[in-house]
């Protein structure tokens, strides 16, 4: 996969339009997770060390996009979060207000990509004038590489030179790790619905040598087995794939579960031929997790997406647990991405053991998928 890394660039006396993913929760006006910030913190600072002027860009959360202000989802907070990790002040401009402005050098965050019209359909107006701002684009927002927009995908086009920033090909770089090192290769995928994870199952089981479902998505595959999972989570209208996913000797579904007739009541362990009508599948049982051991302690690399149960309720977090104490004490590559993944990992007291961890969700996915993802063809293609 051939690119241009931002290392690999000259950066005296250019100007950068950096674009980030800073999509961070905000409560209260506040920044409640900086961690996609933090992150960044690496190409922002190696752009202010070698170049003159820096304009980052970014969006947060879904906007109209109608040309105008929404506070709502002003980067007004993740500013102000950024300039106390900087300690330096940062401007914030409208795109029309920056296109119209004098600018020194320095540090500049423009306002929301998402309240620009013609963002989200790629627009080729909107992308040239991105790509005017400055002599190089760096895209440095994994997350977003997935989605073929202005501020992501045209700008490419339209720039006079561009290329990948740290964290971008840090992405890269342990994801095909993951994918080209196949030997003694575990993925585990949990979640709620097979439907959304279909075409990665496929694509794992012929990549990997063991592939984990858990969560609903063991649900579903569960019924299709012929068991009666009660009243737990399943798909029926995906029963016709689930059963060519069992059939599949590299798919592993534990058949001893926790169920319970609440999430606010204890569970009991149980085989999946002896669930009641009225009970749900909350948790993978103790049993199976002994059965996954020597699987994960003997694995070259790891996959991690999704927890394996009702991780969020306290007495249904034991499984994800332990599958994440077993992932951190492994001597394989670990990746782990996604929301819930790393929450779990954080909430089981492991992330910091772990190998990488992927700041995206769906580029994550369709990355490990093999699909193309439009941002870093645009960076390929650039450099044919």
């Amino acid at each position: 996969m051939r690119y241009k890394r931002l290392n690999e660039i000259n950066l005296s006396n250019k100007s950068v339009l950096l674009r980030l993913d800073l999509n961070t929760p905000i409560e209260n006006g506040l920044v409640a997770n900086h961690e996609r910030i933090i992150r960044s913190l690496p190409t922002i600072n190696f752009i202010l060390d070698n170049s003159s002027r820096l304009i980052i860009m970014s969006h947060l959360g879904r906007p109209e996009e109608n040309g105008t202000f929404q506070e709502e989802f002003s980067l007004a907070p993740v500013v102000r979060e950024t300039e106390k990790l900087l300690n330096r002040k940062i401007p914030l401009y409208s795109l029309s207000d920056i296109e119209d402005s004098n600018l020194t050098d320095g540090i500049y965050f423009i306002e929301n990509t998402r309240f620009n019209i013609g963002e989200k359909n790629n627009d080729s107006d909107l992308s040239s004038r991105l790509a005017n701002l400055a002599d190089l684009f760096v895209m440095d927002a994994f997350a977003t590489s997935h989605r073929s927009h202005a501020s992501t995908t045209g700008v490419i086009k339209f720039s006079d030179d561009a290329c990948a920033g740290l964290l971008l090909d840090e992405e890269l770089t342990a994801l095909s790790k993951v994918k080209e090192n196949s030997q003694n290769s575990v993925a585990i995928l949990g979640g709620s619905k097979i439907s959304t994870k279909l075409s990665l199952i496929d694509s794992l089981s012929e990549s990997m040598d063991k592939v984990i479902l858990g969560g609903g998505i063991a649900n579903t595959c569960l019924s299709a087995k012929g068991y009666a999972v009660g009243s737990s989570l399943v798909e029926e209208s995906m029963m016709d794939q689930a059963k060519k996913l069992v059939e599949n000797p590299k798919i592993i579904i534990p058949e001893t579960v926790i169920v319970s007739e609440s999430p606010d009541k204890e569970g009991r362990v149980t085989l999946a031929d002896s669930i009641e009508e009225n009970e749900f599948i909350f948790d993978i049982a103790p049993e199976a997790l002994e059965d996954l051991k020597p699987i994960l302690q003997n694995a070259g690399t790891i996959l991690w997406n999704g927890p394996m149960g009702f991780f969020e309720k306290e007495n249904f977090f034991e499984g994800t647990k332990k599958i994440a104490e077993m992932i951190s004490s492994s001597k394989g590559f670990s990746v782990l991405g996604g929301g819930d993944t790393i929450s779990a990992a954080e909430k089981a007291g492991v992330i910091d053991r772990i190998n990488y961890v992927s700041t995206a969700g769906g580029a994550f996915l369709e990355f490990m998928e093999g699909k193309k993802l439009p941002a870093i063809e645009a960076l390929i293609e650039k450099v044919i």
